[in-house]
């Protein structure tokens, strides 16, 4: 009476369903090049079957597959790393302000104690600076502000550059502003 078309039954989940043309009929088999070197957009490579579990179901006992990150703590850095990252964050600081010395801290604060420290002298010196920042181009009009934004950044980036130089030299970095805001 009525036959139904194949390309108006509804697949299951996961299961192939071969492309057809506009009449309904097969047009290529998986991993085959379709009309005009088409690759076919789905279904598992010529040769290979499906691996899947069913939907709902477990892996079997023993299965291993991808664990993801197993957590612990994270190697130390080597002295050079700790030197390049704890000047680094002095450096990027005056230059790009308190993001760079944040990420750094984040980053490495338990892999080295003295990119913890130097890190965090760099973020509590760029945060005070940020918010003279911000407080200047709001307070302040138009060409004032800009001269002000201006001087202050160019003094971060100075004392930035001579705390990069003492922590390179292997000594402590020191600000003339030390608010402990990140301890």
């Amino acid at each position: 009476m009525s036959s139904q078309n194949p390309s108006d039954q509804v697949p299951d989940y996961g299961q192939y369903v071969p492309p057809t043309d506009q009449h309904g009929t097969p047009g290529g088999q998986p991993g085959q090049q379709g009309w005009a070197g088409q690759q076919a957009p789905y279904g598992p490579p010529a040769g290979q079957q499906g691996q899947h579990a069913p939907q709902g179901q477990y892996p079997p006992p023993g299965y291993q597959g991808h664990q993801g990150h197993q957590g612990g703590p994270a190697a130390p850095l080597s002295p050079a790393d700790t030197k390049t990252w704890a000047s680094l964050s002095h450096l990027l600081g005056g230059i790009l302000g308190f993001l760079a010395p944040l990420v750094i801290w984040l980053v490495f604060r338990e892999r080295s104690h003295v990119v913890d420290v130097e890190a965090k002298k760099a973020l509590n010196f760029q945060i005070p600076v940020a918010l003279v920042l911000l407080a200047a181009s709001w307070v302040l009009p138009g060409f004032l502000s800009g001269l002000v934004v201006f001087g202050v950044w160019v003094a971060s980036l100075v004392l930035g550059i001579i705390a990069f130089q003492a922590v390179s030299n292997g000594r402590p970095a020191s600000y003339p502003i030390d608010v402990k805001i990140v301890k």
